[in-house]
């Protein structure tokens, strides 16, 4: 930054004793705190407005500041300042402090200003830097994207997970973390153990969800930070969190001196795994807001939701939960049969059936880089690798297994492109039965959605795992024509008649749309009545293809004329 923020004397002389003082100085209605050299607390109080809940004897509130903090971190050539605090409009001084005390320390070097999250209290202050021309804004892609206009085009770029800023001898990650919101961006300070989070995973009074997607995300993004930490060879006892709003550590019990640190992400992810298996400690928030009205506990972490909400999400799936890590959750269809699901492609469906000598793990997801561990944890016994067809996500925990088995027609899918499968390709052709010891696989041909979908069939539970041959509700008929269609679902119909199968789990699985007998009889007379004439199709882009119909609860999509031949 230049000298645009080194602003006039009556400015500079809020410092003080800044730089050079005691460890908390007051910066007109800020407090600044050294967390080690380089790397700056600031904090919207003073003396005159601290910070968190005041109560009278009798218990009532008298005053409350939901302090909010920025954090200042100054390398050798570049600054970077992560969040922008409350809008503090309870002094006339704000823009002038806060850019006075950012100036004194970054002695001239360039800022670039990033957020956790796009929430008021965390970008009030943006007047104060908006209109320097010198000042850059790195803003997380899916928190700002529809929010561009409020920063200069010109001094504005976006950024997902993985973004580094090189500040010349300080290097700052972000970390993806949603469920607070649905962008929430945490910053790791790499080789010195410290971890900015904003709201992401709470100060000490929770975090806050509002609905039940922000729930789905965050059961994935608690195991996900945590892993994340791992890969970076974070020092677990050394670890130092630094949320959005450190007033409210008075809810945790921390040893003296003591910041929140990877025990509290533990608890963390205790939590929210009780609260997916629904033992979670539950108590009302007394919050008095609508969606927001229990505190969910465990040991120090607290996550601020809704008991409907929760049971409601509970209830999704009839099959109970079993275990996760940050790309997939398994669920328990039998005693030996487990269906996971990940969270990037609508739900993308992996599914593990266990036999007497080996079990068969059928998809694998978008990316799913510990599938192999994860499925340990719910079966001994050797594992074969086995896909229903060749997209991205269905095979992205395939880098996990040494080999694996497709249909032929499908192979190409798998060894060509930016990152080709490494280990073995072996072929599964219709017919074939695959004997996991004492149960019994069989092998059809089912194409359509590519050239080489294929759908196993398990005869004596009466089930079948038939990924996107049928759509998951919505068929995208990339690869074949409606001939094609017509002839897989009448082979499948007969199948599932002769054989007693109830119905068929997808690649999609949601807990409420498994394939029937019906479904697929359905697809057949939609198909049927396509190539007729009986039924036009509609004009429909989505996913490449350019029409569609819709009827009995499906929609196949196609390209037309190509699968009317």
């Amino acid at each position: 930054m230049k000298s645009k923020l080194f602003l006039p004397a009556f400015a500079l002389a809020l410092l003080g004793a800044a730089c050079s003082g005691p460890k908390d100085v007051e910066v007109g209605p800020y407090t600044v705190s050294v967390i080690e050299k380089n790397v700056y607390h600031i904090q919207d109080f003073n003396a005159s407005n601290p910070a968190g809940e005041t109560f009278d004897a009798d218990g009532n509130k008298t005053h409350f500041n939901n302090c909010s903090d920025m954090y200042l971190l100054v390398g050798e050539q570049e600054a970077l300042l992560i969040d922008l605090s409350n809008p503090v409009n309870w002094a006339d001084n704000a823009k002038e402090s806060l850019r006075a005390l950012v100036a004194e320390r970054t002695e001239g070097k360039p800022l670039t200003v990033t957020f956790t999250h796009n929430h008021g209290d965390h970008t009030g202050m943006l007047p104060a830097f908006v209109d320097d021309p010198e000042v850059r804004f790195a803003l997380p892609q899916a928190d700002f994207a529809r929010l561009a206009d409020r920063f200069p085009e010109a001094q504005r770029r976006f950024f997902r997970e993985g973004e580094v800023f090189d500040l010349g001898g300080l290097q700052v990650e972000a970390i993806a973390v949603p469920g607070h919101t649905a962008g929430s961006m945490v910053f790791l300070l790499r080789g010195h153990d410290l971890l900015f989070t904003g709201d992401a995973v709470g100060s000490g009074h929770g975090v806050w969800l509002f609905n039940r997607d922000a729930f789905y995300n965050y059961v994935s993004a608690v195991p996900h930070l945590i892993a994340a930490l791992g890969e970076r060879e974070v020092n677990p006892a050394r670890l130092q969190i630094y949320g959005g709003h450190y007033w409210q550590k008075d809810w945790l019990t921390l040893p003296k001196g003591r910041e929140m640190g990877m025990d509290y992400l533990d608890d963390m992810q205790a939590l929210v795994t009780e609260m997916e298996t629904g033992t979670a400690a539950a108590e009302p928030s007394e919050l008095g807001r609508p969606g927001l009205e229990t505190y969910f506990r465990h040991g120090n972490a607290i996550v601020t939701w809704s008991a409907d909400q929760l049971a409601q999400y509970n209830g999704e799936y009839s099959e109970k939960f079993v275990c996760r890590d940050a790309d997939v959750v398994f669920r328990q269809i039998d005693e030996h049969t487990w269906e996971g699901n990940g969270h990037q492609v609508y739900n993308e469906s992996i599914y593990v059936l266990e036999g007497d000598e080996k079990a068969l793990v059928i998809d694998a997801g978008t990316h799913a880089p510990g599938l192999d561990k994860l499925v340990a944890k719910l079966t001994d016994k050797p594992l074969m690798m086995a896909l229903t067809h060749g997209h991205g996500d269905h095979v992205g925990g395939i880098v996990c297994f040494p080999e694996v088995w497709i249909h032929p027609e499908d192979e190409a899918m798998i060894t060509g492109g930016r990152n080709p499968y490494k280990g073995t390709v072996h072929h599964l052709e219709d017919g074939d039965v695959i004997d996991l010891g004492g149960r019994q696989i069989e092998v059809m041909h089912t194409p359509g959605h590519t050239a080489g979908s294929i759908t196993f069939f398990d005869k004596e539970h009466g089930y079948g795992f038939s990924g996107d041959a049928f759509g998951s509700t919505n068929l995208l008929l990339f690869a074949g024509t409606f001939k094609t269609l017509i002839n897989t679902t009448s082979r499948a119909a007969e199948y599932m008649q002769k054989n007693g199968i109830t119905k068929l789990y997808p690649g999609h699985y949601h807990g409420d749309n498994p394939e029937t007998l019906q479904r697929v009889l359905d697809e057949k007379k939609m198909s049927q009545e396509v190539l007729s004439g009986r039924r036009k199709g509609n004009p429909d882009t989505a996913n490449g293809l350019n029409r569609s119909i819709t009827d009995f609860g499906v929609t196949i999509r196609y390209n037309d004329p190509q699968a009317l031949q």
